[in-house]
């Protein structure tokens, strides 16, 4: 009977021990090698923490490492989209010596490049030629390369050029600028743009440094009267000159206005041919 006795105390020990063990709670179950639960075996912790897009942080993998983020989810930075917009530019034709601050902006330049082309003409720089705004240090070659079909840069008329406007001409100072202007006057006008080079001490090398930045308009010669004109007056203009003048007089005091001529005049060898040629620019009757 003793031994019946502890035989079922001893069987129900061991059911009582088998119950602790089991109760759960007691016992973390342990991931497969494939990271997922037993069936049964509470809620995964994946589903019980914040996902990455909640919590700000990179998505923990099941291994204890971080998931590398989804390129298409990723985080923009703030302050809108990370590139720039394209700057708006204009493009017409343009004098880069007339050509306003704003109009150099709107032609794609930035204030501060603006400024420093105004700065460069209002210290007495000229642009003479495409190159010479080529050559400005804030125009970049993708500039120019954009803007030189449309740079104008026209060029002086000697007939109407001011004082201002001829010193502007490179080697052209004061007073070879009034001496172009007295030469003008005397002459009537200039029909040719190498008549400069009757001026004394107006050399060739001085001349080649501006003539592509000049031009002349025949249109705007004023004529001379050669048989009217008083002695003072014919005087005056270069190709005839006190002793011209001279002989012009003592010719129409000779012969009558029917052969007042410039081919007369060559006849009778009243004036050198050379002088004669230059003449029938300015004279209407010839």
């Amino acid at each position: 009977m003793v031994a019946l006795v502890f035989l079922i105390l001893g069987f129900q020990l061991a059911i009582f021990v088998v119950k602790v063990m089991e109760r759960p709670g007691d016992a973390r179950p342990e991931p497969d090698m494939t990271g997922q639960l037993e069936p049964g075996q509470g809620t995964p912790p994946e589903e019980q923490s914040a996902t990455p897009q909640e919590s700000g942080s990179p998505e923990r993998t099941k291994f204890g490492g971080y998931a590398r983020p989804d390129r298409n989810t990723a985080r923009k930075p703030a302050g809108g989209t990370a590139h720039r917009p394209a700057r708006q530019y204009e493009s017409f034709p343009f004098n880069p010596n007339t050509v306003t601050l704003d109009e150099l902006q709107r032609l794609g330049l930035s204030q501060r490049q603006a400024e420093s082309i105004d700065n460069y003409r209002s210290k007495g720089g000229r642009f003479r030629s495409k190159a010479d705004f080529q050559n400005m240090y804030v125009v970049s070659d993708t500039i120019f390369a954009r803007l030189e079909p449309y740079i104008e840069i026209p060029k002086l008329e000697l007939n109407t050029a001011d004082s201002a406007a001829l010193v502007s001409l490179h080697g052209i100072g004061p007073w070879y600028a009034h001496k172009i202007l007295d030469y003008r006057d005397r002459l009537g006008g200039y029909y040719d743009k190498t008549q400069l080079l009757e001026i004394d001490g107006l050399d060739a090398v001085r001349y080649e440094g501006f003539a592509d930045d000049i031009t002349v308009d025949p249109g705007r010669i004023h004529p001379l009267d050669l048989w009217h004109a008083s002695d003072s007056l014919l005087a005056r203009h270069p190709y005839l000159g006190p002793r011209g003048a001279r002989s012009v007089l003592r010719y129409r005091q000779l012969y009558d206005s029917t052969r007042w001529t410039l081919t007369d005049l060559a006849h009778e060898q009243v004036l050198p041919q050379e002088n004669i040629e230059k003449l029938k620019k300015y004279i209407e009757i010839q």
